[in-house]
């Protein structure tokens, strides 16, 4: 009797115990429970995370929204009111749980909540997570969560009549809606340049319950110095306890691992009591010796490494775990350096005023890549892992170093980050403000408080973040009056230095003081700041970074571009191709540019006579072709990889003679099949400025610059922490009639490393220009190929000399396969016997890409290679390859 008594006594005791500690997750976005959406008329499934306009196409009630005149024809749902309602069960020991909570994620955007009809709070912002303490509404058994949302275009439209902040509307080429900037949602939902308006409303994350007792750790923030030898890692634990104040007691550990050694730990008892938000921080340090770990460095530079951090906290030393946290982090070191420009430069022009530059593990960086939009239109399927690792290796094959989260779009997933810290890819990030003047009254400024702080603490810790920017042009558009502001110039600068200034920098310095805060982009940076922050010319040429867009001008010549420290935004529109746009419209009346459908689709005003004016002063394409349009498209394309390639080599020459240090182009990536400064379609298509970004960004380059004189001076480019030795540079010069180069010249080379150098200059004068052209190639020992980099003396349309080619394609016999990413990859041939100017390589029905593509073909035999998901016969690759190029 007595053994049977203590054995009840034990097992009460540990049903205690675990009761005690035990953390719970009630996922309400589980396939075990059921949502559905609703308005007045009509109730389908939905999907959580999700969005109206995903659940509304997988129900049939709406077509594929980016088809034809979608993007119009299903406005009626952003103006429309819908419920999202959900069904879930609740234990007898769920709802004894000490602390439940109900989280969401994300919600977008203007919604009022409520469980088993009792009202428990609304929503504003679609950035911020929200939590409700729903410990008194939850019920055994089932219970019933209802969030309705408001029209964003009705709320935006209200509350423009109560706080009204210029400007009202996008332009009409938009077709999209007014009043975005009043509403903590993304942007470029109301429509873009290069975008359309989808208003969307859903639960775009994930939505559950959290049961605990005491605390639990919501976020990890960390801070590296390097000092000597040692490595000092500071560690903020971000504990909550509820949404109320309480004092918190248990023990809490830390642990980094480092492979091939021991963890490194660090443990405290805590004692505490939390804000009355429930929230408080508890800091930790490990000391790390640098010979223990490996630094990281951006893509191109050297190896990633990453350490697993966790931290766990327990009831008591022994105690069981109550909650954890897991991340991962790099050691590096990072600075953006704003110094006196004369120390490099001496006292010149260029030596005027500050540099702007990333320093990286102490060397300074020409960063490389370009300008991130979100990778869908819909933000819930933006988050897509498949679109992310798409989008972010294709920049990684690139030599991107880094990208611009920009700011019209949304704070990227955890996966977008914790991929750009494995692949080394940095990034810029904007707060998400863009291109319109912002409202300044409370409920405004404390709903981005909370945006700015979660933003800041979420991702924080992650190698991958470079610096923080307060908007997008919203400085240089107050100084320039873009928005008709100037009558009312003082009040939108007081805004703007409330919100920017007062509100958010503080913020970002208090959770990540070792981090550059840019209150704008472009900006003269540190000059803007001592100018009252709006500068009196945001675009000077001496300070920060710059955007710069020139569609009057001859964007394939060099000569035109500004000098500027850092090009963080340029860029010239194509189409997408044929293939990308038949998954919009298969009706053949649509493919011409004056269809209503290709108006329609262009949001760049004037933008189809932009491009047909570049085309027109470079390229030969006769109106009364009959595969006009078709090759509209490729000619679109063609023009837009060489503008990009030119400004892009100019900042890479200018890191010689003004110490530019960045060239970001806009923009990576697409949301629809329509004209846009994108080098990728959408659906993944590389165009063929992608593929130029390859060569372009390539670590070593050759490039030359045409000069007006009819001099070509020659630049050596070393993007690698070693030296060129000893290099040869070769100079071919071709008659256009021949594959034969009727002269060459070399030269050596030596070029510092992480440095450009003009290295010859070289004349054309004594040449029939429209007949030849130059072919620039780079040795040495223990360097990769380098890319051929060529002139062309005069416009393509005016050359002597081309020849009609015979081209032959074949596929080897062999073939090869990688395991690692089960890739099979094909080599094709390529035989000609003229120069081929822009040769592009399709295949009709596979899904595989090639390595190269938009070549000019200099030489008899040439090789690309051709990858794919799955095996394929010779035979079936050669069938489906298609190709087209440039003639006269």
């Amino acid at each position: 009797m007595l053994n049977t008594l203590l054995l009840v006594f034990i097992l009460f005791s540990i049903q205690i115990a675990s009761i005690k500690c035990e953390f719970k997750r009630i996922d309400l976005a589980s396939k075990r429970v059921n949502w559905t959406l609703s308005n007045n008329k009509t109730q389908i499934p939905a999907k959580v995370p999700g969005g109206v306009y995903s659940d509304l196409q997988r129900a049939g009630i709406i077509g594929d929204i980016l088809a034809g005149f979608n993007d119009v024809q299903t406005r009626w749902v952003a103006y429309d009111t819908w419920t999202y309602k959900a069904n879930f069960q609740v234990s007898e020991k769920d709802v004894q749980s000490p602390v439940a909570n109900l989280v969401f994620e994300g919600v977008d955007t203007i919604a009022f909540i409520e469980l088993n009809d009792v009202p428990i709070g609304s929503t504003q912002n679609m950035f911020v997570r929200y939590v409700f303490d729903v410990k008194e509404h939850l019920k055994i058994g089932v219970n019933e969560l209802k969030v309705t949302f408001a029209s964003p275009v009705h709320a935006a439209e209200n509350r423009s009549e109560k706080h009204f902040t210029a400007p009202a509307c996008v332009p009409d080429e938009y077709n999209g809606e007014c009043h975005a900037n009043q509403l903590r949602k993304m942007q470029a939902s109301f429509s873009w340049d290069w975008g359309p308006a989808f208003p969307s409303v859903g639960l775009w994350k994930p939505v559950y319950i959290e049961l605990y007792d005491t605390a639990i750790i919501r976020s990890l923030t960390t801070h590296t110095e390097q000092k000597d030898q040692l490595w000092y890692l500071r560690i903020l634990a971000h504990l909550e306890s509820g949404t109320s104040a309480k004092r918190v007691e248990g023990y809490i550990t830390a642990k980094l691992f480092v492979e091939g050694h021991q963890s490194l730990n660090v443990a405290r008892e805590i004692a505490i009591m939390t804000r009355h938000d429930g929230t408080v921080e508890v800091e930790l340090n490990i000391t790390v010796h640098s010979n223990v770990i490996s630094l990281w460095w951006p893509n191109g530079f050297g190896d990633q490494p990453l350490y697993d951090l966790k931290v766990t906290l327990a009831t008591h030393k022994d105690g069981n775990e109550v909650s954890h946290k897991h991340i991962k982090i790099g050691f590096r070191t990072l600075e953006l350096v704003e110094d006196d420009a004369s120390k490099i430069l001496g006292n010149t022009t260029a030596g005027k005023g500050l540099t702007f530059y990333f320093k990286v593990n102490g060397y300074p960086m020409f960063m490389k890549g370009s300008n991130w939009i979100p990778a869908n239109i819909l933000p819930e399927i933006g988050y897509d892992k498949r679109r992310v690792d798409e989008l972010l290796i294709s920049a990684r094959d690139t030599h991107m170093a880094m990208l611009r989260v920009w700011g019209g779009g949304v704070y990227e997933s955890d996966y977008f980050y914790e991929r750009c810290d494995q692949l080394g890819i940095l990034i810029w990030q904007d707060f998400l403000f863009a291109c319109s003047m912002y409202p300044a009254d409370t409920e405004f400024l404390d709903n981005v408080k909370v945006e700015i702080e979660q933003t800041v603490i979420r991702l924080q810790h992650h190698p991958s973040i470079a610096v923080w920017a307060g908007n997008n042009e919203n400085e240089v558009a107050l100084r320039g009056n873009w928005y008709n502001t100037l009558p009312e110039f003082n009040k939108y600068k007081d805004e703007y230095i409330k919100l920017y200034v007062e509100t958010i920098k503080p913020i970002v310095e208090t959770w990540d003081p070792r981090r550059r805060y840019l209150v704008s982009s472009p900006s003269n940076g540190l000059e803007s700041e001592q100018e009252g922050y709006i500068a009196k010319n945001p675009y000077d040429s001496n300070y920060g970074d710059t955007h710069y867009y020139n569609y009057l001008s001859d964007n394939w010549d060099i000569n035109i571009y500004p000098n500027t420290r850092f090009a963080s935004e340029y860029g010239f529109q194509s189409l997408p191709s044929l293939k990308t746009m038949a998954t919009a419209t298969k009706n053949k009346e649509d493919y011409h540019v004056n269809s209503s459908y290709s108006k329609h689709r262009q949001h760049s005003p004037n933008g189809y006579d932009f491009i047909t004016d570049q085309m027109n002063r470079r390229l030969k394409l006769d109106e009364d072709d009959p595969k006009h349009f078709e090759k509209f498209v490729f000619y679109s394309q063609i023009s837009q990889a060489m503008a990009i390639k030119a400004e892009t080599e100019f900042y890479r020459q200018s890191q010689a003679d003004w110490y530019t240090m960045g060239a970001l182009y806009w923009q990576l990536n697409d949301v629809w099949q329509a004209p846009s400064w994108s080098s990728i379609e959408y659906g993944g298509k590389w165009k063929m400025l992608h593929y130029f970004a390859k060569s372009f960004f390539a670590p070593v380059l050759v490039s030359p610059r045409l000069l007006l004189t009819d001099i070509v001076d020659v630049y050596a480019i070393n993007d690698r922490l070693v030296p060129i030795i000893d290099g040869k540079i070769t100079v071919d010069y071709f008659n256009w009639s021949s594959l034969t180069p009727f002269k060459s010249q070399e030269f050596a080379i030596n070029v510092d490393l992480l440095s450009a150098k003009k290295v010859t200059s070289l004349g054309l004068l004594n040449y029939n220009k429209d007949e030849i052209f130059l072919r620039f190639s780079f040795h040495m020992e223990g360097v990769s190929m380098s890319p051929y980099n060529f002139v062309f003396p005069k416009p393509l349309k005016d050359i002597k000399g081309l020849m009609q080619p015979n081209i032959k394609v074949t596929v080897s016999k062999n073939f090869y396969r990688n395991k690692l990413n089960d890739t099979f990859k094909y080599v094709v041939n390529i035989e000609v016997d003229a120069v081929v100017l822009f040769l592009w390589l399709e295949t009709d029905s596979l899904h595989g890409h090639f390595d190269d593509n938009g070549l000019v073909i200099t030489q008899a035999n040439t090789a690309v290679n051709y990858y794919i998901k799955r095996r394929i016969t010779v035979e079936d690759l050669e069938k489906n390859i298609r190709y087209q190029y440039y003639m006269n």
